[in-house]
């Protein structure tokens, strides 16, 4: 009895971390006109996040034996690194932000997954665009009219893989055996976004959000989620993509109302 506490201990903070940490990165990457900065200023004396972090840092399986293009060593899945460059202030983060993105959709460093589709296959755009809303619609999200966003941004993203584990969280309680089949679900949900969608782009884009923001507080978030992917591949048992990512915008999918992925 003993044994089964202890497990069902550390896969309850396996899930509360790893949820911590992708709320976190998609947090990071919001538009500050969302109000951002507020809720990650709050954060420099949150001591979750870095224990969430140190704990994820400690599992050997979330270190793959081989980094894919563009990821990081497990080291570098550092909260604190990210919030010791936070901005002094709203105004100063919009002004990074801006910076960074510009004001429409970057060619530099595009926050869209079907950006780095080649442009001459736009029926691949749109599959995986529809691919990404089927997901989300799957799993009871709706479009927001009040957050508009193309479902593919790298936030929605990152918010719905924190959504299914909270949903994963949610399934341990009640009956055992409904428990399980909910839990399976969910994980397996977890595995093939993270295989199909998050895991092959996210890395390039990161990388090009370096250098887009050398030094500087997005150059922080580069780096943890760059760092964040390949965890997530060892915890998920998901091998490094081999796919060549990189931003290919002559054309656009349609817009999309995006989702208000909120756990």
């Amino acid at each position: 009895m003993t044994v089964i506490q202890q497990k069902d201990s550390s896969d309850v903070a396996l899930g509360m971390a790893r949820q911590s940490l992708y709320r976190f990165a998609a947090l990071s990457l919001l538009d500050p006109r969302a109000g951002c900065w507020d809720r990650l200023d709050a954060l420099r004396d949150d001591g979750i996040l870095p224990a969430s972090a140190s704990f994820i840092r400690s599992l050997p399986e979330a270190n793959p034996k081989e980094l894919g293009l563009g990821e990081r060593p497990l080291a570098d899945l550092d909260p604190l690194r990210v919030l010791a460059r936070l901005p002094g202030s709203r105004h100063e983060l919009n002004k990074e932000y801006e910076n960074t993105f510009g004001l429409l959709v970057s060619n530099a460093c595009p926050p869209y997954e079907t950006e780095y589709i080649n442009s001459k296959f736009t029926f691949q755009r749109s599959n995986a665009m529809a691919d990404v809303s089927g997901f989300y619609r799957a799993f009871g999200l709706t479009m927001s009219d009040t957050h508009p966003e193309r479902p593919d941004h790298i936030v929605q993203e990152l918010e719905f893989m924190a959504f299914l584990i909270g949903l994963e969280r949610q399934a341990e309680a009640g009956d055992v055996t409904v428990c399980r089949e909910r839990q399976q679900v969910c994980r397996e949900a977890q595995r093939r976004f993270l295989r199909e969608h998050l895991s092959w782009w996210a890395p390039a884009f990161a990388k090009l959000l370096s250098r887009e923001s050398r030094g500087g507080f997005y150059d922080s978030v580069s780096v943890f989620l760059a760092a964040l992917v390949p965890a997530e591949r060892g915890l998920l048992a998901v091998e490094a993509s081999q796919q060549h990512a990189e931003p290919s915008s002559l054309e656009h999918p349609e817009a999309c109302d995006g989702c208000q992925l909120a756990n």
